[in-house]
């Protein structure tokens, strides 16, 4: 298989823990890892869109800055074979918890995916983040010249209507040709739905429509870095396992942190 373009979309605050991991990544000879900061993600994402197709990389994996990643994402993501494959994680949210992964369909809004996916298979998917994706230079090349009919790869958009050549549209209106119109502005979601879409819906949904099928490794687990506000009630909420587990790596280092230790999961049986 061929190299791939590695492209990493940051903010303005850098992860140390996410930074290693990402430098950390196996690669094979020829692939490339390229850094990009910017205060709108998808300005930097659409820059790393270019210089992939400008480049000779067969595959381009787009990824961010704020998640950590384990070293063979990459590969067990190319390993598939497939030309369009996301990893498995979770919003930058804490309420509630959220993967960033949608059902396929034709429905709006898409039918986000809540059930925890089952490991060791690949899942159809409508849509996913731009956090963990790899994609083939054909998916790319195709939705441009099928689909996207010169608008960028990466933008919010309502999408009311799909993607169109203002320019063919402008002389059919000159022309006053309604058929022309009426082929040339067809409505996605609807004229009553004008909420703006995020990027990493809207992508998928182009793709799709271009002839490509999205799929997602639940194997591929990376984590994102998350500023939670920490309450009281969080620590409430854990369960005896968890704490157990803690109060044995505080306290087993000394004999008598072992008899606390074993002296609290005795009580904790009881409670």
């Amino acid at each position: 298989m061929g190299t791939c373009y590695i492209g990493v979309a940051e903010g303005g605050i850098e992860y140390g823990e996410c930074r290693d991991s990402i430098e950390l990544l196996d690669k094979r000879p020829g692939d490339s890892l390229h850094f990009g900061r910017g205060t709108k993600g998808y300005e930097v994402r659409q820059q790393h869109f270019n210089r992939f197709i400008a480049s000779e990389h067969e595959w381009l994996l787009m990824l961010d800055g704020d998640m950590v990643y384990s070293p063979d994402t990459l590969e067990q993501l190319r390993s598939h074979g497939v030309p369009y494959v996301s990893g498995y994680y979770l919003q930058r949210r804490h309420s509630p918890l959220l993967p960033v992964w949608f059902h396929p369909g034709d429905e709006w809004p898409l039918r986000p995916f809540l059930e925890d996916p089952e490991r060791g298979r690949l899942h159809p998917l409508g849509a996913s983040g731009w956090g963990c994706v790899l994609i083939h230079r054909d998916v790319v090349q195709d939705t441009r010249q099928k689909v996207l009919r010169g608008e960028w790869d990466v933008i919010e958009d309502e999408m009311a209507m799909w993607p169109y050549d203002l320019t063919e549209v402008m002389g059919a209106l000159a022309a006053g040709d309604v058929d022309t119109l009426q082929q040339l502005l067809r409505p996605l979601r609807g004229q009553y739905d004008r909420r703006p879409v995020g990027s990493d819906i809207r992508y998928p949904v182009m793709a799709r429509a271009a002839g490509y099928d999205l799929w997602g490794d639940p194997d591929v687990r990376p984590g994102h870095m998350l500023n939670y506000v920490l309450h009281p009630s969080d620590y409430a909420a854990q369960g005896a396992s968890t704490y157990a587990t803690t109060m044995r790596e505080v306290y087993d280092a000394t004999d008598r942190g072992r008899v606390l230790w074993a002296e609290r999961i005795e009580a904790l049986k009881h409670e």
